[in-house]
């Protein structure tokens, strides 16, 4: 059994690496001309279908009004449309045009090459921190499947 402070400080890592791959990141957003929030929002759209607004702030962990700003620079650069839903005439949906798509293929092509940090690791090590995350994320969608039975 791992101890709780060990367990801790692996946690604590975990986000010490991601919050320094803030500048990866943004030079990413920033080659493409867009904020990393709208690269989020870009993300969280499906891409064969749509989100709600209510849906698209709380995947995004944001306040309402704060994805309608970033839905509304994404829609005047021609990346998304809003439209309302077919089950809640009261509830507006956003999705993806021709041009988001083609944006977040690029981006999701860009971001699929790993930062500089990982890429530093040895192939070995990287297979290995591969494997770990595999098995992290196949445990938190059990416990997700399970939470939502």
């Amino acid at each position: 059994m791992v101890d709780v402070k060990y367990r801790s400080s692996v946690w604590r890592a975990f986000i010490d690496l991601l919050r320094g791959q803030k500048f990866w990141m943004n030079q990413i957003a920033d080659d493409f001309g867009i904020t990393p929030q709208m690269v989020q929002a870009l993300n969280e759209v499906p891409a064969g279908g749509s989100i709600t607004m209510k849906d698209l702030a709380g995947v995004m962990w944001c306040d309402a009004s704060n994805a309608t700003g970033i839905i509304d620079r994404l829609e005047a650069r021609g990346l998304v449309e809003r439209h309302l839903s077919d089950r809640d005439r009261r509830m507006k949906c956003v999705v993806l045009t021709l041009a988001g798509k083609r944006l977040r293929r690029k981006l999701e092509s860009r971001m699929s090459q790993s930062p500089p940090a990982i890429a530093a690791l040895s192939e070995a090590d990287q297979r290995v921190l591969r494997e770990i995350l595999e098995r992290a994320l196949d445990n938190a969608n059990r416990q997700r499947a399970e939470r939502n039975l």
